[in-house]
């Protein structure tokens, strides 16, 4: 062998040496990752559920006269109603809307 090629042998050896040590350590690492049992991280634990939207329920009352009215407002205040509204229904007949949250409907009796 002369010369020249035994030394661009050894440069070529050389060479791929120095890169090899860079290379080589990520390739050893993912062979020895998966060889190593590592326990999963814990999943984190779901976001909780959002509370179901208010039920409403809804009636109206028609207007009659000032004193007749607050006396009966007044009475479904009591019970839980609000105005909400008031509207017109035929051009003429004004009502007020109420609404109150969703009850729970008593348990049928039985026999």
């Amino acid at each position: 062998m002369n010369r020249r090629l035994a030394s661009l042998l050894v440069l070529l050896g050389v060479l791929l040496g120095a890169s090899a040590a860079f290379l080589v350590p990520s390739a050893v690492w993912a062979q020895t990752s998966r060889t190593r049992a590592v326990p999963p991280k814990e999943a984190p634990p779901p976001p909780p559920a959002p509370p179901p939207a208010p039920a409403y329920e809804y009636t109206f009352l028609k207007r009659e006269g000032p004193d007749e009215d607050l006396v009966e407002l007044q009475r479904l205040g009591g019970e839980g109603w609000r105005v909400v509204s008031t509207v017109v229904v035929d051009g003429s007949t004004r009502r007020y809307v109420l609404m109150r949250d969703r009850r729970a409907e008593p348990a049928p009796r039985g026999p």
